[in-house]
């Protein structure tokens, strides 16, 4: 009896335990929290996501889902159509269930780009 109850104790504790991310997020979500309370943030959380990538891809390990293409909506949001676009791509590539998805926002890109009237000079 004592011995079941010794057991059972160990497997409670073991399975409480706290597993460890499947996926580095490296702080993304209280860099998100802080741009939601701090619009103005929102440039720390870019600088914060490019850097977190950039690690993830150096080190040859694989970016979390989502993170692409937030970083991607961020640099849409900013302007820069094109690195958005490449983000974008890499979380299709990364993620292939996100391939609709990805699709349809590369394509929107692409349709805000033409849409756009050229300067005239």
């Amino acid at each position: 009896m004592k011995l079941l109850s010794i057991a059972l104790f160990s497997l409670a504790v073991t399975g409480c335990a706290h597993q460890p991310s499947i996926y580095q997020w490296g702080g993304y979500d209280a860099m998100l929290y802080r741009s939601y309370k701090n619009p103005e943030k929102a440039v720390e959380l870019r600088d914060g996501l490019e850097l977190h990538v950039s690690k993830m891809e150096q080190t040859k390990q694989k970016v979390a889902p989502g993170l692409y293409a937030e970083l991607g909506t961020m640099y849409l949001q900013g302007g820069d159509s094109v690195k958005a676009v490449s983000m974008y791509t890499k979380e299709r590539d990364a993620w292939p269930e996100s391939k609709g998805l990805m699709d349809a926002l590369i394509a929107n890109v692409g349709n805000r780009t033409a849409a756009k009237p050229e300067a005239k000079t």
